[in-house]
Formats: C-alpha cells, structure tokens, sequence
C-alpha cells in the first residue's frame, strides 16, 4: 500500500503548525527554532549515565543535541522547510515508514539534561510522531548528570531523580522544593517504595486527565504542583474516581490556588508581644514552612526587621495603639498595608490599624474616623471582588473585646465582617494574659476571628 500521498498531506499539515508557531514566538521576541544542547551545557562538564530505550512524554523532547538540523525545525519540532526541498522529501519517507505495517524502526538517540530530552539522531522520527499526536516516544537515553550545587534548578533535579528512582516516571516533573516528597506521602508511599506498573498508570492516567483540565480552565502553573495543591485538599482516593464534572468543579472553586501551584497557605501571626523562640536563630527552622509573615501591630520594627531577615518570608504589617514610632522608623523589608487592600499570590488581605480613641495616639480612631477609613477602601475591595483576610489591631464588638474604654472593639468592624465574609479575621490589642476567661478564637458563620497575641500559626 503506497502511503506517499497521506505522508505528504502530514507534511503540509505539520508545516502548518511550525509556520504558526514559529510566528508566535517571533512575536513573543523568542526564539522560533529548537534549542541545542551543545549551547546549554557541555558534556565534559557532567556526567554521562546510559539509561537505555525508556517512554518519553512527548512533551519533553525539547530540542536537538547539536545545532545541525536547528533551524529545520519551529519549537515545536515541526517542520519549517517547504516541501520541495530534500528535507522534506526525507521527512515524508520517514512518515510513509510510519504509516506501514513496519512501523518506525530504532529508537531516536536522545540525551537527557535536567529532565528535559534532545535528540541527537532520529529528529525527524521525533517530528513526524509528534505531528500524530504521539503522547509517548520511545527513546535511546544518554543521561547527563551535573555537578550537584544549591543553584535551584539542580538542587530541584536531584530531588526528582530520587524519585525517578522508585516511580520510573518522567510525566510528573515540579517547580517546587520538596513537592516530590510531598506527593509519595499523600499517596501513602513510604519512603523507598517501589512504584507498581498499576500505580504509575493510575497516578499517569489522573495526572492527564487534570492537566487536560487545567489547559482548558487556562491555569498556567506547573500542573504537577496543581496536583499536590489538591492532593493537600482531598483525598487521592477521592480525586481520581472524580468524574470530569465533579473535577470541573473543584478547579473552579480553587482556581486562585491552583494558579499558584498552592493547597493551602502556611500563615504566622504576630502582634503585641515579641515572642523569644521568634526572636532567636531558631526563627529559621520555625517558619521554615511558612509562606507569609502578619503582623497586627504593637511590635518592635526591629522584631519585625530580624524575622524577615531571617526567614527571607513575605511580612505585611499594620501598626498598633503604641506604634506612634513607625511613623519615623518603619521596619525595613516589610509591607505596610494600613488601610490598604493588597493581593498576595491571589490572598486578598485588608489592613485597618489602630485602636478605638481613648488618648492623644496617632493611630486611635473614633467610630465615625473608622468607618470613613472603610468607606475610603470600598472601591478597592470591589475592584478585588471581595477580600480573604482582614488584618486589625482593634477587635470587631462583641468578638473578644472588653468592657473598658481602651479595648472596645468596633461597630463598624461588625458590619464589615457580614458584608465581606473573609475565611480569617485576624487582630491583636486584647492580650490574652489579661485574664483567664479571655477566648483566642471566635466564629462568625465561615469566619475564623483569631487574636493573635504572641504568635499564631494559621493554615488557609
């Protein structure tokens, strides 16, 4: 059966492609040709481990060993000759072999480099099976292993290749330190568990049908780290006997997660008092897993400074009824967001410092100066369709605040909370070791209000 015809159709159709994208990255002022490796990193300076014939995501062959058939190809390893040329004349004779009961014969030469692949020869089996659609490709793999160092992308690939050890997959590759890890636990891996052929179709197969989602939702994150974020918030169980409405679903209501690559979100608080495990060297190991520093104000600026030198972690703060000295020395490092609305990796965070009026501070406010500092933030909170959290120093009324004048809390605190509705209420001022009868959390509805005296660690 002669195939010549179709093969020269598949020709014209991946051409297509590779002009289309090759326009594309000229317009992003990219480059519209495939790397070489030879450019990247010189093999003497790694080194070399056979891995020999494994499957390849297609996705994952991303350029050529060396610059010789570069530019014969888009970035995409289409095409880019016209078809009158010997290039493609060769490209159609290696498409009429894959249309035929033979098939494409030996595997393509390719190395592998911080877990991306190259070929070395055999670029155009690999174009002509990418054009088809081919989701693996079958690959004769040369490893080249770099000299371990704290550079990210190397410290990051080490952890993968530990985990290549045991699951033999290349399909799940993170942006983020320890997430490797992170999905063994959640699957109820131990440590040196050996991945099954059944595990790795069933991980393989979820995995796809999620990035497939993701893509059409237009979530841009790495998509593995989109499936610990949920693995963080369901059950493994739970998710991949989803179907694909019920997974619609849970993508559109944790979409502002998911575009970060995040399950959740390790907060610490801090406010009125300086805490001394917070202030010492150990302030490193203790938040080393948090993701953002609040502070509700009466603290230090140099509390504040050392944390956030320390930690090299976020800090937004709003000054307290004795912060009268931020106004000349503010902590440096740190975000003010007193009366502010700002967004952090998608957490919308209110700040409304101060206390109620019981002297001559700067920052005590009457209810009427309180709620026209609300009014004022308004068309901010519209703008942002609503906030997550709101940081005060003063409690809202009837939420842990007290009978004398100076810890009153605000009436206009009460009707902010109904209409926002935020996940956390976070606020200091009433410390706790003003009396035993003193309560740290309260509820309104689906509103965690927490003061946050000392420290307090938060999960959101």
């Amino acid at each position: 059966m002669d195939n010549s015809s179709e093969a020269r159709e598949q020709y014209t159709y991946a051409r297509k492609k590779a002009v289309k994208q090759y326009l594309y990255d000229r317009f992003k002022k990219r480059s519209p040709f495939l790397p070489a490796l030879d450019t990247i990193v010189s093999e003497y300076q790694c080194t070399a481990q056979e891995l020999g014939e494994i499957d390849v995501p297609a996705d994952l062959i991303v350029g050529t060993k060396t610059s010789g058939r570069q530019l014969s190809f888009a970035s995409n390893f289409m095409p880019l000759l016209n078809d009158r040329t010997e290039f493609a004349r060769k490209w159609t004779g290696v498409c009429k072999y894959h249309l035929s009961d033979q098939g494409i014969g030996d595997s393509p030469k390719a190395y592998e480099y911080l877990g991306k692949f190259y070929i070395e020869e055999g670029n155009k089996r690999v174009s002509v099976l990418k054009s088809y659609g081919a989701p693996f490709i079958t690959l004769d793999v040369t490893r080249l292993l770099p000299e371990r160092s704290e550079r990210r992308e190397i410290s990051l690939y080490y952890e993968f290749l530990d985990f290549y050890k045991e699951s033999k997959l290349y399909s799940l590759q993170f942006s983020k330190p320890g997430y490797y890890e992170r999905l063994c636990k959640y699957l109820g891996f131990e440590k040196g568990h050996e991945w099954t052929r059944r595990e790795r179709i069933t991980c393989v197969g979820f995995f796809e049908r999620l990035s497939s989602c993701l893509t059409r939702k237009g979530i841009k994150a790495n998509h593995a780290d989109c499936l610990v974020a949920l693995l963080e918030m369901y059950t493994y169980d739970f998710l991949t006997e989803m179907t694909d409405k019920q997974m619609d679903k849970i993508i559109n209501e944790n979409k502002v997660r998911l575009s970060y690559g995040k399950g959740f979100y390790n907060i610490e608080c801090v406010a009125d008092e300086e805490n001394p495990s917070l202030y010492s060297e150990n302030v490193r190991k203790l938040l080393e897993n948090t993701d953002f520093i609040i502070s509700a104000g009466d603290v230090s600026p140099q509390y504040l400074e050392y944390i956030v030198t320390l930690t090299n972690k976020p800090l937004f703060y709003i000054p307290g009824n004795h912060d009268d000295r931020l106004l000349n020395d503010p902590p440096q490092g740190c975000i003010c967001i007193d009366d502010d609305l700002i967004t952090y990796q998608g957490i919308r965070i209110l700040g409304l410092g101060g206390s109620y009026r019981y002297s001559n501070g700067h920052y005590q406010y009457t209810e009427v100066q309180m709620e026209r500092r609300i009014r004022k933030l308004k068309w901010k909170i519209r703008k942002a369709g609503g906030v997550d959290i709101v940081v005060s120093h003063a409690p809202i009324a009837g939420y842990g605040d007290l009978n004398d004048y100076a810890h009153q809390g605000f009436e206009c605190f009460n009707r902010l909370l109904k209409e926002l509705k935020p996940r956390f209420w976070f606020y200091g001022h009433v410390h706790l070791n003003y009396g035993h009868a003193i309560s740290r959390v309260h509820a309104y509805k689906n509103t965690m209000i927490v003061n946050v005296y000392d420290r307090y660690s938060a999960k959101y």
